[in-house]
C-alpha cells in the first residue's frame, strides 16, 4: 500500500539544544502511527513539522510521495486543503460560536449553499456528540465538547491526513471512545491517514496501530526490539511497552 506520509531523516534544534536527530518514518494510506513520550521531548514540534507548520533544520517531509519543501507558497495552500490538523489546546475561534467555528473551512474553500453546508455540519456534530451546542461559544463547552469541536472541524473537508495532537488528554471515557470510532471509521471507509500524538493508554490501545517513543530525539519502536541494537532501551519506552 502507498505511504501517504513519509518522514525522512528530520533534524531539528532549540537554539544550541537539539530536540529531533535522524527522525525516519512512514504511514500508509489509511493507516496509523501513535507517537508517545514524555513532556517537552518535542512530539508536537514533530507533528508540527509533518504538517509544514514548522521547518526543520534538516530531511524532508512528503505528503502522498510529494516533497512539500518543493511546493510554492499557492501550492502548499491548495495542498493543505487535503490535511486537517488539531492543536493541542483545540485553538477554536473564541468569539465564533461553535457551528461557524466548524463550518469555516467550507465557507472559505467551497463554494456549497449554506444550506448545504448546514447538512454537512450537523452531521459531523452528531458524528461527534456535540447536540443542541450550535450557539454555544468555546468558553461554554467542557474540555471534551471542545476537543470533539476542533477534531470536528479538522475533518470537515474531507482530508486525506489527520494530524492530531493529544485529542483525548483530561476527556471522560465515553468521549475518549467517541473520538477512536470515528477516526478508525474514517480509516477503514475513507482511508484517512492519522498521526497522533498521544499518552493516554486507552486512547492508544483503541486506535490499534503502530506505537513509538520520542525520548533523547529519536523514536523508539516499543513492539521491535530488535531496531534498538544493543544500546540501552529508556525507561520510558520499557513503561510503554509494559504498560500496552
Amino acid at each position: 500500500m502507498d505511504e501517504t506520509l513519509r518522514v525522512c531523516r528530520v533534524y531539528y534544534s532549540f537554539g544550541e539544544v537539539s530536540l529531533l536527530n535522524n527522525i525516519s518514518f512512514g504511514i500508509p494510506e489509511g493507516g496509523a502511527l501513535v507517537i508517545g513520550g514524555r513532556s517537552g521531548c518535542g512530539k508536537s514540534t514533530l507533528l508540527e513539522i509533518c504538517a509544514s507548520l514548522r521547518t526543520p533544520r534538516a530531511g524532508e517531509v512528503f505528503w502522498e510521495g510529494k516533497n512539500i519543501a518543493c511546493f510554492n507558497h499557492e501550492q502548499l495552500i491548495n495542498v493543505r486543503q487535503r490535511i486537517g490538523f488539531v492543536f493541542q489546546k483545540h485553538a477554536l475561534i473564541h468569539n465564533f460560536n461553535i457551528f461557524d467555528n466548524i463550518a469555516l473551512p467550507l465557507r472559505y474553500h467551497t463554494a456549497l449553499s449554506e444550506k448545504d453546508i448546514r447538512i454537512k455540519v450537523k452531521h459531523c456534530m452528531d458524528d461527534f456528540g456535540l447536540f443542541n451546542v450550535d450557539g454555544k461559544f468555546p468558553n461554554q463547552l467542557s474540555a471534551g465538547q471542545s476537543k470533539c469541536a476542533a477534531i470536528a472541524r479538522a475533518l470537515i473537508l474531507g482530508p486525506r491526513i489527520l494530524f492530531v495532537d493529544e485529542p483525548t488528554a483530561g476527556i471522560d471515557p465515553f468521549t475518549e471512545a467517541c473520538i477512536a470510532h470515528v477516526i478508525n471509521h474514517l480509516r477503514e471507509h475513507d482511508l484517512l491517514t492519522v498521526c497522533m500524538i498521544c499518552n493516554d493508554i486507552q486512547t492508544i490501545r483503541l486506535m490499534s496501530c503502530p506505537v513509538k517513543i520520542l525520548e533523547e530525539g529519536r523514536l523508539f519502536d516499543i513492539r521491535d526490539a530488535s531496531v534498538y541494537g544493543e544500546a540501552p532501551v529508556p525507561a520510558v519506552v520499557e513503561s510503554f511497552r509494559e504498560m500496552l
